[in-house]
């Protein structure tokens, strides 16, 4: 997963959110793009926007900005105003603010006339929830692994023929740091670790394959070789590596999120109806990395307008 989005502040995650919310909103005919960063026509320096939004009318690009803040207190004309200037300076065709406490009477005004529409993302209860988006819960699977054993087996000869998981000279000590440059490469001068070894795994094959949902863990053991150039740091000191002979613990489990732990929000303005959105987040991995949303206009009775996602990082292993 993305480290930064695991550690992002709440004021970073509203303005995905509010950019999660649009991209649903018309997910065939958009591009959504947070944080993103335009060229000011008049200084020609590059400005950033919390997110823009891009779509096409006839042949023409049209560019809307949105821009987030996420304060208790009522966003004032003045804010509205640098917003104006701002969309003007890039050249966007309408800015969208978005505030989670409202907007002031005077700013209300000003929007009207400056080509700012303005949005409230607020949270909702359970109680306002469309019934629709109620579920009463979602199940996130986890593949999990445990390295069990990893067995070094020294270098012997270029004649090689595959070992047997028991013919190791020495095992590394189960609180061995996966994450640890134990392994060296003499030529090269080039370290790489346990994970590095998973990671090589699963870009050759899937450990997985065949594992069934929350069953018994399933032990599987794989065998690295090497000519002799590699060696391991062990307890005894550095080894010259023939072998690594890594045995892992594999199993499917299942995460329960209820719907009252899940993330609502409503998306509203008066101009369009109001938004509902709600999210089940995983709390796996340290950050939330992984996400079901369901989203649906605030008064629709079809189940044809709503519209649900899955979101995963594509370089989570």
């Amino acid at each position: 997963m993305s480290a930064s989005e695991a550690q992002d502040p709440e004021w970073r995650e509203f303005e995905r959110l509010v950019a999660r919310i649009e991209a649903d909103a018309d997910p065939g005919n958009v591009t959504v793009t947070s944080p993103d960063r335009i060229r000011c026509k008049i200084t020609g320096q590059l400005r950033e926007v919390d997110a823009s939004i891009r779509t096409r009318i006839g042949s023409a690009e049209v560019l809307l900005t949105i821009e987030c803040r996420r304060r208790t207190a009522i966003q004032d004309v003045t804010w509205i105003e640098q917003l104006a200037a701002k969309k003007k300076a890039i050249g966007a065709d309408r800015t969208i603010a978005v505030s989670a406490s409202g907007f002031t009477d005077s700013a209300q005004k000003v929007a009207e006339q400056s080509g700012v529409s303005l949005r409230k993302l607020s949270e909702i209860g359970i109680e306002d929830v469309n019934s629709l988006l109620q579920v009463d819960f979602v199940l996130f699977w986890h593949k999990v692994c445990v390295i069990s054993r990893v067995g070094i087996r020294k270098f012997r000869s270029l004649d090689w023929n595959m070992p047997e998981p028991s013919d190791v000279d020495c095992t590394l000590p189960e609180d061995t740091d996966p994450f640890a440059s134990i392994f060296r490469n003499e030529e090269t001068g080039a370290t790489w670790s346990l994970n590095d070894l998973w990671l090589q795994l699963q870009e050759a094959t899937d450990p997985f394959e065949g594992i069934e949902k929350a069953q018994s863990p399933v032990s599987r053991t794989v065998c690295f070789p090497y000519p002799g150039e590699v060696t391991v740091t062990t307890p005894d000191g550095p080894v010259r590596l023939g072998d690594v002979i890594l045995t892992v613990a594999l199993w499917v489990e299942a995460e329960h999120i209820p719907f009252d732990e899940a993330n609502r929000g409503e998306y509203s303005s008066g101009d369009i109806d109001a938004i509902q959105r709600v999210e089940f987040s995983s709390q796996r991995r340290m950050g939330k990395n992984q996400r079901i949303s369901l989203q649906l206009p605030k008064h629709s009775e079809s189940i044809r307008d709503l519209r649900a996602g899955f979101f995963q990082p594509s370089n989570e292993k």
